[in-house]
């Protein structure tokens, strides 16, 4: 595994399903609540081309800190306006925790059949990561600053007065979203929340993860 080309394909299943249903996420609900945008804009489909942002998909394999094209939505064709809003900003990060129980799954059939794990290490380790990062995207995007999902949460749960307030200082949070990533801030709080969840997975499985 010190091969660095393999080191990067191991990654690559993880990290298309990942990008690729968390913006198909967002855009299905959208489209539920009666926004045809992702629609109109292909974002409609699990082909990771439409979702894929090649400098963004670059960072995450090489600075574990990335992105995917973000899904365009207009709020004003949601039925349920305020609950749409929420739902479509949840979405993203629900399908990614799913993705990362569904990949457990995966791992924990591996061990039922008795697939060799030194003959298919390389397997074992893609679907390993693909549980993390999937976690990680799940539980990052959860931070409630800009442009992350979690601002879209946070914004439509407080009163309008105090998300214009807040907005005014959209590019200075973002500019402080990537200090805290990059001085290892967020990752120390983030990574006892993953490591909490594959217990969780641990225990539904009963297998060993962490």
């Amino acid at each position: 595994m010190e091969n660095p080309l393999i080191l990067l394909l191991v990654k690559v299943p993880g990290i298309v399903f990942g990008f690729t249903f968390h913006e198909f996420a967002h855009g299905l609900v959208a489209y539920l609540f009666g926004d045809n945008t992702p629609k109109k804009e292909g974002r409609l489909t699990l082909n990771p081309l439409a979702h894929m942002d090649i400098i963004g998909l670059i960072m995450i394999f090489y600075m574990n800190f990335g992105w995917a094209k973000p899904v365009h939505t207009n709020p004003s064709n949601f039925k349920k306006r305020k609950l749409a809003t929420l739902l479509v900003s949840l979405a993203g990060c629900v399908a990614n925790i799913l993705l990362a129980v569904l990949f457990a799954g995966l791992l924990k059939l591996l061990f039922v059949f008795n697939v060799d794990t030194e003959k298919f290490s390389l397997l074992y380790i893609s679907v390993y990561y693909a549980i993390t990062i999937n976690l990680v995207l799940g539980i990052f995007n959860l931070i409630p600053l800009p442009p992350l999902d979690g601002s879209k949460i946070l914004f439509n749960l407080i009163s309008p007065r105090s998300y214009f307030k807040i907005i005014r200082y959209e590019y200075i949070l973002q500019i402080l979203l990537i200090v805290l990533v990059v001085t290892g801030i967020i990752p120390a709080l983030v990574n006892p929340v993953i490591d909490y969840c594959l217990v969780l997975l641990e225990m539904l499985y009963k297998i060993k993860l962490i």
